[in-house]
């Protein structure tokens, strides 16, 4: 059996935000070689970065993801719509495990409200303080007042996904609906 501590030091062995590792990681699963992944291998692809979410959360944090990376809204992304994916994940990882100050893998509502600051997240009409107590609700859906890298990345999937930028006509792809919305 897998150890908490060994899942962490996988996904960070895998996760380092780098532009050569998203572009071997994507070159993997791209098996038609047409520089172009659909959503299926981009789901296999993403079980390969071990991101410690609920097995309930995993297809929602996917279709968010897609849908972010998804620029052109084709139901296809390539190695430059992953590359800031890949990035952002990277990102998020280091900005949780800067706030994990007792390395135990959890962080607090004021830890995540310093995670949403080192990523720089626009709280739109809202204090950061306010949307992040908000945010931290949705992303602790057990009430305990902690959560785990899973779940805050469950969120910030979410939070991506809704601040994706459409293109004109076509708000988002049409080959997945935006979980985002829904939660």
């Amino acid at each position: 059996m897998t150890t908490a501590m060994e899942m962490e030091a996988s996904v960070d062995s895998v996760l380092d935000g780098s532009i050569k590792s998203a572009q071997t990681m994507f070159e993997r699963y791209d098996m038609n070689l047409d520089g172009m992944l659909n959503q299926q291998d981009y789901y296999d692809m993403m079980l390969e970065l071990n991101l410690a979410l609920a097995v309930q959360d995993y297809q929602h944090f996917v279709d968010d993801t897609f849908n972010y990376a998804d620029s052109d809204h084709d139901c296809m992304i390539t190695v430059n719509d992953f590359v800031p994916v890949y990035k952002a994940i990277a990102t998020a990882r280091r900005a949780f495990k800067h706030q994990d100050h007792h390395h135990n893998g959890k962080i607090d509502r004021h830890d995540f409200q310093q995670v949403l600051s080192e990523l720089e997240v626009d709280p739109g009409q809202q204090t950061l303080k306010d949307f992040a107590a908000e945010a931290f609700s949705l992303a602790d859906g057990s009430g305990r007042g902690i959560v785990n890298f899973g779940q805050m990345l469950w969120w910030y999937g979410g939070y991506l996904a809704a601040v994706g930028r459409p293109v004109q006509g076509k708000p988002f792809s049409t080959c997945t609906s935006p979980t985002a919305l829904i939660r």
